[in-house]
């Protein structure tokens, strides 16, 4: 799937700004791993292993370190990126409607819901096909989906922190 089309002219701008940035003094139209570095470096950071660096440059499985990637490929790669921060807006916007009001954040805030609250909402919903049987999510599975991201409040609520499960669970 090409992620291109999602892309906003001014986000295209950007994107063809960080390739040329990247590609740096080479201007041989790939980003390489001698590229990597030299960024790195410019940017006074430790560059990143071989190993990192092939990682950087797999494609769908294909290690493209040797021959570099292409302006086409790393638009690809950004845009795909750029998109999973929409998925993650849709379902942050879903969890607002349990937040409580006063104490909403920014996304880059904690959005914080009553974690009760939420799973009395998620533990009623049918997840199969009407006549299929009661397939709700329950309790105990929740409560295991939630776990490490439940903080206890000094007034003995239970806190859900929605942005820090956004951030770990969905990409």
């Amino acid at each position: 799937m090409s992620y291109l089309s999602t892309l906003s002219a001014n986000q295209k701008a950007q994107i063809r700004n960080a390739f040329t940035l990247i590609d740096g003094e080479s201007r041989d139209s790939n980003i390489t791993k001698d590229d990597l570095v030299k960024l790195y470096s410019t940017l006074g950071l430790k560059a990143p292993t071989s190993s990192q660096l092939t990682d950087m440059l797999t494609i769908d499985g294909q290690d493209r370190s040797e021959s570099g990637i292409n302006f086409t490929q790393f638009s690809n790669i950004l845009a795909k990126e750029l998109s999973k921060f929409e998925d993650k807006s849709i379902i942050y916007d879903a969890l607002k409607t349990y937040s409580d009001r006063e104490n909403l954040k920014t996304f880059k805030d904690e959005l914080q819901i009553d974690v009760n609250v939420l799973k009395d909402a998620c533990c009623s919903v049918q997840l199969g096909e009407i006549g299929s049987g009661d397939q709700r999510l329950s309790r105990a599975k929740f409560d295991q989906l939630v776990e490490g991201f439940v903080q206890q409040q000094m007034d003995g609520k239970q806190i859900f922190l929605a942005s820090k499960w956004i951030d770990a669970y969905i990409d």
